[in-house]
């Protein structure tokens, strides 16, 4: 009886620990719009001018041919709530006549987002110096325009490499 028990003890404890170890995957539908393109969009465009630019909508509506709607949805174990966003484009005489933007960023929204980010980080080096005393308190990278401005030249993300290869089929000898 006892040989029993310690292999049924192992084997429902396993069961417990493994039952909280459920893989939830990320969940992504819809159109993912790209801030740089949201930002280009303007009333007067064309539908084909609206199409090379956001793309064709994933849900096309049936019975009205004059509206585009463009929606996103991600859901995610890390977020408490999923993303839902959707862009709607409203079409009079084949042109953009307004749209309606709920919860797409912008280019606009992202550069304030990066402002905001590089302010509170230069607040909270400030704050470390106060309590610190020794390290003085180190101005936030400049980015991008900002670099451009004060004459700075942002390092090249690609690094140098070597010249390509001959193509496939190219004789590799000495002619």
């Amino acid at each position: 009886m006892k040989r029993l028990a310690l292999p049924t003890i192992f084997l429902a404890l396993g069961a417990v620990l493994a039952s909280g170890c459920v893989y939830k995957m990320n969940i992504q539908q819809g159109n993912y719009l790209v801030p740089d393109s949201v930002s280009q969009l303007k009333e007067g465009m064309t539908r084909s001018q609206v199409r090379f630019l956001l793309g064709t909508p994933m849900v096309p509506v049936a019975f009205d041919d004059s509206r585009w709607d463009y929606y996103y949805y991600f859901n995610s174990r890390k977020l408490k709530e999923p993303l839902k966003r959707r862009l709607t484009v409203y079409f009079e005489d084949e042109k953009v006549a307004r749209y309606e933007n709920q919860g797409v960023p912008t280019q606009a929204d992202l550069d304030q987002l990066e402002r905001d980010l590089r302010r509170a980080q230069a607040e909270n080096k400030t704050k470390k110096k106060g309590k610190s005393g020794d390290k003085p308190a180190e101005k936030p990278a400049a980015t991008g325009a900002e670099a451009q401005k004060e004459g700075e030249k942002a390092p090249d993300p690609v690094p140098p490499s070597e010249p390509a290869p001959a193509p496939a089929g190219t004789p590799s000898g000495p002619t």
